[in-house]
């Protein structure tokens, strides 16, 4: 039977198939994403540093590295992350959100995917960019949502300082 599925899912004949089967027609938690692209609203000068960032963290979630993905964050108590009606201020409470909805290893973070990437300037310190999130996890349900983050210039590299995803 997971046989068909992965079949009809492969030739794009089963919508509900390719849906829900994407992680068992797949290796564990293996995502084959395209390079990130820049969408053509994207007004940023900084839209190429930017859209580089956002493809390392995907990479370093995809590789179980939470560390690594939060290191893009920055480092302070200002740092707020904003999801499903609560507020996290601060690195490490952030980072404590994370550890308790993902983990800290490649088969509990699971698989993220981020495209349409709008990447706009907010002044010469800031950068706004929305897009699209999809993670599949252990529950190998997926969650898809829109992200929004603010960059701001730290220290000679581009950090986030504002983060909020809704599903």
């Amino acid at each position: 039977m997971l046989r068909m599925f992965c079949l009809l899912f492969a030739l794009g004949l089963f919508l509900p198939a390719r849906l829900l089967m994407v992680p068992a027609c797949a290796k564990e938690n293996e995502v084959k994403s395209p390079a990130l692209t820049v969408g053509e609203r994207s007004t940023s000068k900084f839209a190429k540093e930017i859209a580089a960032l956002v493809s390392r963290q995907e990479q370093a979630w995809n590789k179980g590295d939470l560390d690594a993905f939060l290191g893009e964050y920055l480092k302070s108590a200002q740092v707020t992350y904003v999801s499903n009606g609560s507020v996290k201020r601060g690195y490490d409470a952030i980072r404590e959100h994370y550890l308790k909805r993902y983990g800290n290893s490649k088969s509990s973070m699971g698989a993220l995917r981020l495209s349409d990437l709008e990447i706009s300037d907010i002044g010469d310190k800031h950068v706004l960019c929305i897009g699209k999130f999809t993670v599949i996890h252990h529950a190998h349900v997926p969650i898809y949502g829109r992200f929004s983050l603010i960059f701001v210039k730290s220290k000679g590299a581009w950090k986030i300082m504002y983060d909020h995803s809704s599903q």
